[in-house]
């Protein structure tokens, strides 16, 4: 898990651009009636604005009251896999709820339309974004955070012998 600003950054933006891309393209592919170039190139045009709106939402939002429920419910001396699962767990229920109407708005849905089928909507995009999540885009970022933490550590300095030293 992230241990300073640098990394939480980073692995925010990891998870949030997985995340953000895949719905995206997954509502986009069932939108325009399948998966096909065109859903693509919607998803890649789409996404730039989305990830923004995703990665502001998730940090400075729903972040906060996800750390405020997993001091409730995950203890010091829980798993790093209970923390990992109920955090998933929470962050999907909220940013699923909150990008199911905003997915709607930015596609074109009038209110009407969102409120109408947000129960068709929503259980979908839960169930996509946990998965995707826990599956996905969760490990994928852990181990680019493994790999920016490695990189990262300082190597021991060795003692260089010079032409004066001999």
């Amino acid at each position: 898990m992230p241990t300073n600003k640098k990394e939480n950054i980073v692995f925010g933006i990891c998870m949030c651009a997985i995340m953000v891309f895949f719905m995206g393209l997954l509502n986009i592919s069932i939108h325009l009636g399948g998966f096909n170039l065109n859903s693509i190139k919607t998803a890649v045009v789409a996404f730039p604005v989305t990830l923004i709106i995703a990665y502001i939402l998730e940090t400075f939002i729903i972040g906060k009251f996800n750390h405020m429920l997993l001091g409730k419910f995950v203890g010091k001396t829980d798993s790093k896999n209970a923390y990992i699962l109920f955090n998933c767990f929470f962050i999907v229920t909220m940013m699923s709820l909150v990008m199911t109407i905003i997915g709607g708005l930015l596609g074109g849905d009038n209110l009407q339309t969102i409120f109408t089928e947000f129960f068709i909507r929503w259980p979908r995009n839960f169930c996509a974004a946990f998965f995707l999540n826990i599956l996905v885009a969760g490990p994928a970022s852990r181990f680019i955070l493994k790999l920016m933490q490695n990189n990262s550590q300082e190597v021991p300095a060795t003692e260089t012998i010079s032409k004066k030293d001999i």
